[in-house]
């Protein structure tokens, strides 16, 4: 069996809900989110990470390469004249995953997803600077079920 990894004590940021929501635990199996439920998930075998209450949101699609460079600062907040912040994370997320032609794969944290997840020092909603600045404010980078940064552990 893969290494599972799970996520407890955050708000979900799932673009799809639109706001921040509590009492969700995020389980994932290898490469795979494998459940994402609002009842205990019962995995003794697995790696735990608390989130400390941060922002638990899916990976960014069109910008997660560059995440830790000031342009997505700029990009942001450029956007951020125009639309909302949900969708401006909406557009690097769900948007970004039916233009590649795999929603429901990346942009989302769902059952069946690839396990692409960021944990957001903070609401990014009130403040989309959180997702850059060197990516000073992300505890967890997780690519494919790899921990690429984990300050949290």
């Amino acid at each position: 069996m893969s290494q599972q990894i799970l996520f407890r004590n955050f708000e979900l940021l799932e673009p799809s809900f639109g706001e921040l929501r509590g009492g969700y635990q995020l389980l994932v199996e290898g490469d795979t989110v494998k459940q994402l439920s609002e009842t205990p998930i019962k995995e003794p075998e697995a790696d735990v990470i608390d989130c400390g209450r941060r922002t638990l949101m899916p990976g960014l699609i069109d910008c997660h390469v560059h995440a830790i460079h000031s342009e997505v600062n700029v990009r942001f907040t450029i956007r951020q004249e125009v639309v909302s912040p949900i969708e401006i994370i909406r557009s690097a997320t769900m948007i970004g995953a039916e233009v590649l032609r795999v929603p429901g794969k990346v942009g989302t944290l769902q059952a069946g997803a690839f396990s692409d997840a960021i944990v957001v020092d903070g609401n990014p909603l009130k403040d989309l600077a959180l997702l850059g600045d060197q990516g000073k404010h992300l505890s967890v980078i997780m690519k494919a079920g790899i921990l690429h940064k984990n300050r949290l552990n």
